[in-house]
């Protein structure tokens, strides 16, 4: 149809001001015999002057012109049909799961556990991921924040209200974060998907048990641990420091050991959070949502 025409390279089209000039030049051409007019008669000039015949002698440059045109059109890449494909989505699943435990208010990490954790979210959502994240938070119990989503500004806008006083209960039950991550990803339908857990610390070895379930189910289960080995004690409101029940401060000490062991039960891996993105790229390495990716068709077409 003429209104789809277009070209889809047109810079090529720049090409074509040197033919132009060449025409401007064939058109006003140079003369040559002006020393001969300085010296002979003008009647004399058409005796002494002989000219081939001017079309003979120009064909050349014609010919040349309308091959630079041709192959300039060509370069240019003329259209004239769209033709409808379909869309294809990636249905590769990812579901972060962070730690909403008040050891996360723990300084060690400055300004505290929690926020270089909400970073690391941060960072975790803007590698290449073209296909869904969810995002679960646990304490002494789980929620899903999100469902997956292709939308990943819609998980990173609720990142920031997340803190460990919105959690009806305390504790580390990562294995209930486990079990809501695995729910969402059996829920949309995912053959398979990364499980990125951030995270401190767990209570028991039902972590691992869940861990493992979901290995089984073909979701891979990694961990970035938050925090150090030395600790800090926990600040609390109005001042002081959180203690136990024999009333001594509580001092929450990263176990990267015991992530380690959580980690490759759920056949994943283990790093211990860092000021770059190499812990992340460490936990993204061999993801499975990288090369054997799951496509499927929408409901939408686009043009080629």
């Amino acid at each position: 149809m003429p209104e789809l025409f277009h070209f889809q390279q047109p810079l090529w089209l720049l090409a074509l001001l040197p033919l132009l000039l060449l025409l401007w030049l064939l058109r006003n051409p140079g003369e040559q015999d002006n020393a001969w007019r300085r010296v002979c008669d003008a009647r004399l000039l058409p005796y002494l002057l002989t000219r081939p015949d001017s079309r003979a002698s120009r064909l050349p440059v014609w010919l040349l012109d309308i091959g630079w045109l041709i192959i300039v059109a060509a370069l240019a890449d003329p259209v004239w049909e769209q033709q409808p494909q379909p869309v294809f989505r990636n249905e590769a699943a990812r579901v972060v799961v962070l730690d909403l435990s008040n050891s996360m208010f723990s300084p060690d990490l400055k300004p505290s556990r929690l926020v270089r954790a909400r970073y690391k979210v941060a960072d975790i959502l803007d590698q290449e991921h073209d296909g869904q994240t969810a995002l679960v938070v646990f304490a002494g119990d789980a929620f899903a924040v999100t469902p997956l989503t292709n939308d990943g500004e819609t998980v990173r806008a609720l990142l920031s209200p997340l803190e460990p006083g919105l959690m009806p209960s305390q504790g580390s039950r990562v294995d209930l974060g486990l079990q809501k991550a695995g729910h969402l990803l059996r829920q949309a339908g995912a053959l398979q998907g990364d499980i990125l857990v951030l995270t401190d610390g767990y209570e028991d070895e039902r972590a691992l048990d869940a861990a493992a379930e979901l290995m089984q189910a073909g979701y891979r289960v990694s961990v970035l641990g938050i925090g150090t080995g030395e600790g800090a004690p926990i600040p609390v409101a109005g001042g002081g420091f959180l203690r136990d029940s024999r009333d001594e401060i509580v001092v929450p000490a990263l176990d990267p050991q015991a992530l380690q062991a959580l980690a490759a039960a759920g056949g994943g891996r283990y790093a211990t959070i860092t000021s770059s993105e190499a812990d992340i790229k460490r936990l993204l390495q061999g993801s499975s949502s990288g090369l054997n990716e799951v496509t499927a068709s929408t409901d939408y077409t686009t043009d080629s």
